[in-house]
């Protein structure tokens, strides 16, 4: 063994060895989410919008009470101080079927959808005419009400456009009767922020096999860009009355 190799044996007993497999495994579990408003857990607190499924007493489980949802939802993701860019970008699916365009996945309405109507997978590309700050992205999943038209896998791919989009985040839904939050801190944690001007969200598969499939509302939210000072904070900085009097008429 010459010198060269007796000094990075060494080295290897000197450095601590970094098990690669355990950094991976994070990012893939990070990657994963799954989405289940019947289940408690910590983490997943704020990602249901108007709360989990757990028990709803003695009121009926009907069809009409998860639209209230949709309606509850919608007021709440407006009141949470992020600005909706939703209608900033160019939407275009896969495929639709006659009646039911992408368009009706971007309304208020919660009696409206959007439906495909080709072969799985299934997307929608989203498109920005300039790079965005993305914090949050909303989807409203109801499997009470679509069944077998419920996505119950999706992929997420971000990217500056299609030729670049990078798979981002995998999306599976086990029970969802509401609004469902995806975040971005493991993107950025020092400002939770998605920058991207492209977007797909690729429908995998959905509930019991079914073919094509519903979504009746997503929404996109950018972070609020605020000024330090207001108008009228900035003019208190001043001393009214010595700011007129040394003001001169050029």
């Amino acid at each position: 063994m010459d010198e060269d190799q007796v000094l990075l044996a060494r080295l290897d007993q000197l450095v601590p060895q970094v098990d690669t497999s355990l950094v991976r495994n994070e990012q893939q579990l990070k990657r994963h989410i799954i989405l289940d408003d019947t289940q408690e857990h910590p983490d997943d607190e704020a990602r249901y919008v108007t709360g989990l499924n757990l028990d709803h007493g003695d009121e009926e489980i009907t069809s009409e009470l998860f639209m209230m949802k949709y309606t509850q939802g919608l007021q709440k993701l407006e009141n949470q101080g992020f600005v909706d860019i939703t209608n900033l970008a160019y939407w275009k699916a896969s495929s639709y079927k006659l009646g039911n365009p992408i368009q009706h996945a971007l309304d208020d309405n919660p009696q409206t959808y959007w439906q495909s109507d080709g072969s799985q997978p299934h997307h929608i590309d989203i498109h920005f005419s300039k790079r965005v700050e993305v914090i949050r992205i909303a989807l409203y999943f109801s499997l009470f009400i679509d069944e077998s038209y419920t996505p119950q896998k999706l992929k997420l791919y971000v990217g500056h456009s299609l030729s670049d989009a990078t798979l981002y985040k995998i999306i599976e839904v086990k029970n969802v009767n509401g609004w469902a939050l995806l975040t971005f801190e493991d993107n950025r944690p020092w400002d939770d922020l998605l920058k991207c001007h492209f977007l797909r969200l690729a429908i995998v598969s959905n509930h019991e096999n079914g073919k094509d499939t519903h979504l009746r509302g997503i929404r996109i939210f950018a972070a609020v860009k605020k000024s330090y000072l207001s108008n009228t904070q900035l003019l208190e900085c001043f001393n009214t009355g010595r700011l007129l009097s040394e003001c001169n008429i050029r």
